[in-house]
């Protein structure tokens, strides 16, 4: 909670241009969010745990749950304890935060110990806090196992207004100054990303101009190179029609070549308008997202 109240505090800290740019980043970063969750497997769950026999090295078809439990009861002493429990859930967590901008360490440890906490609910019988053989072999033998619910990420979890509003007044001044001077630090570093981002879109878009020019610049070159090509050997072909012995078809050869010659002029000039076509439609969208 500490984590989205100190990002709170920068918000209310910065102005009104940077913070609605701020806002529309960690709107894009929560979709990536929603994105990634939707595409998790259930801890515990059959989908989930075939994934890690598949990380093994074998195929799912052939999954036998006493050769997995084995293999994942690293001290061989025929129960997982939390840390062996906890390992089976690292691909699943490692994908889930895997190309977010904001990813906290903490939040990944919580969410293993969430996955552990669950699996042990519906896994551990006897209530010790380990599981044993039988117990696992039992579970996979159990609709539970089959079952695919959704799952809800901690990256998702969201308190409303009024509990931050509690939690910040509960706040003893020194944690709240604490927090305050962390939320200026983590301020002056999305500042610094947004400048960042802002060069590097202007950066982008010079170089889709000055690129997008130069190609039109080739190809209208290309279409001149063309037709004065074709215009010399038009002339040639002229001079030769008014010789004797020249004919009707030669004098239609001519006609159809200069006929292709437009048709090249006319498609580059179209290349190169879709060109800048295209660039503006980018300057707009740019414009638009800033």
């Amino acid at each position: 909670m500490e984590k989205e109240l100190r990002h709170k505090m920068m918000l209310r800290a910065m102005n009104e241009y940077d913070r609605n740019v701020q806002e529309a980043l960690d709107e894009e970063e929560k979709q990536k969010k929603l994105d990634h969750q939707k595409k998790m497997k259930h801890p515990g769950a059959k989908s989930q745990i075939e994934g890690v026999w598949e990380e093994d090295g074998f195929d799912k078809d052939t999954f036998n749950p006493k050769v997995f439990f084995q293999m994942h009861d690293v001290d061989g002493n025929g129960e997982w304890d939390p840390y062996e429990l906890e390992a089976i859930f690292e691909k699943e967590v490692e994908e889930l935060f895997e190309g977010l901008d904001d990813i906290d360490e903490e939040e990944k440890a919580e969410e293993v110990t969430r996955m552990r906490e669950h699996v042990t609910k519906h896994i551990d019988k006897n209530g010790d806090g380990f599981i044993q053989r039988d117990e696992f072999i039992e579970y996979t033998k159990s609709p539970d196992f089959d079952a695919e619910d959704p799952w809800e990420s901690v990256i998702n979890s969201s308190l409303d207004e009024a509990e931050f509003a509690k939690f910040e007044k509960d706040l003893n001044p020194e944690e709240k100054k604490r927090l305050e001077e962390e939320a200026m630090k983590e301020k002056e570093e999305k500042e610094k990303k947004i400048r960042e981002w802002e060069n590097n879109s202007k950066a982008n878009m010079d170089i889709l101009k000055e690129h997008s020019e130069k190609l039109r610049a080739a190809l209208q070159a290309a279409a001149k190179a063309r037709d004065l090509e074709q215009a010399k050997k038009l002339v040639a072909e002229a001079e030769a029609a008014k010789a004797p012995g020249s004919n009707q078809p030669r004098v239609k050869e001519m006609v159809a070549a200069q006929q292709a010659a437009e048709q090249q002029r006319i498609l580059a000039e179209q290349q190169a308008a879709e060109q800048q076509r295209i660039l503006a439609e980018q300057q707009a969208a740019e414009q638009q997202r800033i």
